[in-house]
């Protein structure tokens, strides 16, 4: 597992900086949505998708409804905002890296 500092001692595994990236740059209105895209696009179990999504939701990099907040969206807060900039400014490949051993993941 390659774990990357964003920013400000922020360490990210792979699997979260893709989700990161994957929130960023694509507009799915639920966590819901999200888990089923990211798990038909790159081979990883919902489980998985949703253990690392609320990963993110407890550094406070994406928010997203609970049981008790029906209706609010999936999006990057703030701070995630800067880390999806930082990230996606140092990125040299690396969804292309992902998708090519993504299934080992699985």
């Amino acid at each position: 597992m390659v774990v990357s500092v964003v920013d400000d001692g922020l360490k990210l595994t792979e699997r979260e900086q893709l989700v990161l990236i994957e929130i960023g740059k694509d507009k799915i209105d639920s966590a819901s949505s999200f888990v089923s895209y990211i798990s038909e696009e790159y081979g990883l179990s919902k489980s998985s998708a949703w253990y690392v999504l609320n990963r993110l939701k407890d550094k406070g990099i994406v928010d997203f409804a609970s049981k008790d907040e029906l209706g609010k969206p999936l999006a990057l807060t703030a701070y995630g905002l800067g880390s999806y900039r930082r990230l996606k400014a140092a990125d040299k490949g690396f969804l292309g890296r992902f998708e090519s051993i993504a299934y080992n993941y699985g």
